[in-house]
């Protein structure tokens, strides 16, 4: 069965269409339609073959019956697909047509104003043909004038043969009406001027007026400036003198806690003490206890066993008992009493007298024993606190030797930072007066002032790179850069790490003959003091950083007239919004004003900081940062982007050929400007036709990718893209492997990377943005692409896209 395949190729082969044209929707459809018609006879025939049972079995008529069933519905399902495709090509081509309408209207527009400006050059030409005219009447009356002094002159010669009165009176009248001509002439002209005068003065004074009002506007916002400006410095000033009280404040409280921790680590170890005492009171006391209870239990015992031996365990019934054994016992006495005779009574009694006096002996020598027993136990626990007395004792002249071991251990440090502190003379900033007198960094350096061919410098640059540095980059990637140096001050590079992002800034220098400063950041940078350094009050100097140090370097003779790049090595390790942001600020609107390091300077200053205590951002200082999209970083913020020129290395690096490569001249960074410049002004078309593709996807880059396009981004395509065409100039280079932008010349690649870099960006994790409006965003801007006939296909873009679409599905 034939099925309709497919148009769309994938990504990788992006020469082929993905888009049916209108032809291929027609004939698709035609076939189908006619495929579907053959279908239908087959059905009917074979049905008509099926009626007559001596050709063919009912089985094999039905067998066949049912695979035709299947073939036209598949012919039918081609057909429905042709008529959507059709339908989707006509809808294209309804936009298409309302494009074209919407650019004839553009075009009626411009041919209305293209109407009133001949309109007003024709006026022009008949005011001139007017003035052409009254200069002509002036000749004329002017000839007149001639032809009267002519007949002037004939008249002297009549007078002189005979008519002088006549001739004299003549001539008086021709003067007094010659005379009143002029006078009358004068009186217009002399009124014409006098009028023009007037309001030549009074326009300018209403000029001067208006200027003196402009003025004292600007004067009065320059004062508030000023004030404003001086206000911020001294708010700075009051910073930084409350910051460095507060360093000092927090070393007290560092000291402070440390001697805390001691002393608290003391107390503790007395408590400790004082505890441990305690216990052992108390153990003893437990134990002392425990034999009241031991002996208490033994009596006890004693008593049950009495009882047992009783027979009973009530004590009620015991005391009855007791009490029927008294009387019982006071009757037998008195009984044997009766019995017994005097001498036995008496003895009798002596012993019961004995008897009591032994217990009271007993029950006194008992209690005896117990306060001695209590006695020997105070004096085991007076024993134990003696002797733990002892023990805190030793461990107080412990812990006070030690604190007075430390105490000459604090006044010695002392001491010696007293001793060591530098002297009031040492330069506050003694790396950057290290510069000065470095005679290497104090030789300025030799720089061309011609103006590079881009074209020429871009090719250069890649062999040299290549054969100096053996890093290979693509030529185009090597134009873009180049472009993004006209465009912006600050670049990111992204992409996977080992890519070589580090490596392009330091072989772009070498090629250039200028220098390349790597700055790590690190993850806990949130300040400017991080990026220049701070000031240590107590050493009284100033922590140079690298990024300082380079900065400053950037101003030195050597390198203060060539292209001095600084790169951030993971500047996304830590927000750039947050420690960069004074110079994020500088780099949009640089307003001259130099940035603050310190309030004031000690010692010798250095001579490329204004007034010892401030730095300006130097003219030729190029900032990349480079950036690893992981777990470990953070993503940029819209600010950051938009202010930066973006670029995204590809995985592999392509093969060149090792060729001899001429040095490069060492170009400065004003014949590179002038180069860009000029490189503006002789592509200017170029410029427009890629304005022209952006504006055009203005509506549907707004509905399905909520992008918008604002002045900024207009300022940097129109200084990005000039720069690009100029360098893409020329045969393309034959690179392996290639990324589908071979075909591209500098318009389409220019074009192709800021609307992906610059635009398209945005879209990435917006939520408000659909599979589907992604789908038909790419579909426009391949229409916009063919649209203004743009070379080659728009890789980057529709790589972006496709991305944004896989992660999303996936």
């Amino acid at each position: 069965m034939g099925k309709s395949k497919s148009r769309s190729t994938p990504y990788r082969n992006l020469g082929a269409r993905s888009r049916p044209r209108a032809d291929e929707v027609q004939a698709d459809l035609a076939l189908a339609a006619r495929r579907a018609e053959d279908g239908s006879e087959l059905v009917e025939a074979l049905t008509t073959e099926a009626l007559t049972p001596t050709q063919r079995s009912p089985e094999e008529v039905l067998t066949t019956y049912d695979k035709l069933t299947l073939q036209i519905e598949e012919y039918r399902r081609c057909a429905l697909a042709a008529t959507a495709r059709e339908e989707a090509a006509r809808t294209r081509e309804e936009a298409a047509r309302a494009r074209e309408e919407a650019a004839r209207a553009r075009e009626e527009a411009v041919e209305a104003d293209r109407q009133r400006i001949r309109t007003d050059l024709n006026l022009a030409a008949q005011a001139q043909a007017e003035a052409e005219e009254i200069r002509g009447q002036l000749a004329q009356a002017e000839a007149r004038l001639d032809e009267r002094d002519a007949h002037l002159r004939d008249q002297e010669k009549a007078a002189e043969a005979g008519f002088v009165a006549e001739a004299e009176r003549a001539r008086a009248a021709l003067d007094a009406e010659l005379a009143e001509l002029r006078r009358a002439a004068s009186a217009e002209v002399a009124a014409e001027r006098e009028r023009w005068m007037t309001e030549r003065t009074e326009a300018l004074a209403e000029i001067e007026q208006t200027r003196r009002e402009r003025l004292a506007d600007a004067e009065r916002v320059h004062a508030e400036l000023a004030q404003e400006r001086q206000q911020l410095t001294t708010r700075a000033q009051q910073l930084d003198y409350d910051q460095g009280a507060l360093r000092e404040q927090e070393i007290q409280l560092e000291r402070r806690e440390r001697d805390l921790e001691r002393e608290v680590t003391a107390r503790a170890a007395a408590e400790v003490t004082a505890l441990d005492r305690d216990l052992q009171i108390l153990r003893i006391q437990y134990a002392a206890a425990q034999e009241a209870v031991a002996d208490l239990h033994r009596r006890l015992a004693e008593r049950e066993q009495v009882l047992l031996k009783i027979g009973s365990s009530d004590p009620a019934h015991v005391l009855d008992e007791m009490e029927r054994l008294r009387v019982q016992n006071a009757e037998l006495r008195d009984k044997l009493a009766a019995r017994i005779g005097d001498e036995d009574l008496d003895r009798l009694r002596w012993l019961e007298q004995q008897n009591r006096e032994l217990n009271t002996a007993r029950e006194q020598l008992s209690y005896e024993l117990q306060e001695l027993r209590g006695a020997a136990l105070a004096d085991r626990i007076n024993n134990l606190q003696v002797k733990q007395l002892a023990d805190a004792e030793r461990h107080f002249e412990v812990l006070t030797r030690g604190y007075e071991g430390r105490i000459a251990e604090l006044r010695s440090a002392i001491d010696a930072l007293y001793q060591d502190r530098p002297d009031p003379g040492t330069p506050l900033f003694p790396r950057c007066v290290a510069m000065d007198d470095d005679p290497a960094l104090d030789e300025p350096g030799e720089v061309s002032g011609d103006l590079p061919d881009l074209a020429g410098f871009a090719r250069s640059l890649q062999t040299t790179m290549f054969a100096e540095h053996d890093r290979a980059y693509r030529l185009n990637d090597i134009c873009v850069l180049l472009g993004g140096l006209a465009m912006s001050r600050l670049h990111l590079l992204e992409g996977m790490s080992g890519i070589g992002k580090t490596s392009l800034p330091r072989a772009l220098a070498g090629a250039l003959g200028t220098d390349c400063a790597v700055i790590e950041v690190q993850a806990g940078w949130r300040d400017r003091t991080d990026l220049f350094g701070h000031h240590n009050t107590f050493e009284r100097r100033f922590e140079e950083t690298e990024f300082l140090q380079a900065l400053y370097r950037a101003q030195t003779p050597r390198h203060r007239d060539r292209p001095f790049f600084i790169v951030l090595d993971e500047m996304n390790l830590s927000r750039p919004e947050q420690y960069f942001s004074v110079l994020l600020s500088k780099l949009e609107n640089d307003d001259g004003v130099p940035i603050q390091l310190v309030t004031r300077g000690d010692g010798r200053a250095p001579r490329q900081l204004v007034g010892g205590t401030s730095i300006v951002l130097p003219p030729n200082v190029w900032f990349i940062g480079t950036a690893n999209q992981d777990e470990s970083t953070l993503e940029f913020a819209d600010k950051t982007y938009n202010r930066a020129h973006l670029m995204e290395l590809p995985a592999q690096r392509p093969r060149l050929d090792r060729r001899p490569v001429p040095a490069l001249p060492p170009y400065g960074t004003d014949a590179l400007r002038r180069a860009f410049k000029q490189a503006r002004r002789a592509h200017r078309e170029d410029e427009k036709a890629v304005l022209a593709f952006v504006e055009y996807l203005t509506g549907d880059l707004q509905e399905h990718g909520r992008a918008l396009l604002g002045p900024r981004v207009e300022k940097q395509l129109r200084t990005f893209t000039p720069v690009v065409v100029a360098a893409r100039q020329g045969d393309p280079t034959g690179e392996q492997p290639e990324y589908g932008d071979a075909d591209q010349d500098g318009r389409s690649l220019a074009a192709d990377h800021f609307l992906a870099m610059k635009v398209l960006r945005t879209v990435r994790g917006r939520y408000d943005v659909t599979v589907t409006g992604l789908g038909k965003l790419r579909e426009a801007i391949r229409t916009a692409w063919d649209l203004h006939k743009m070379a080659g296909e728009p890789v980057r873009c529709v790589r972006l896209l496709d991305d944004e679409v896989h992660r999303r599905e996936s």
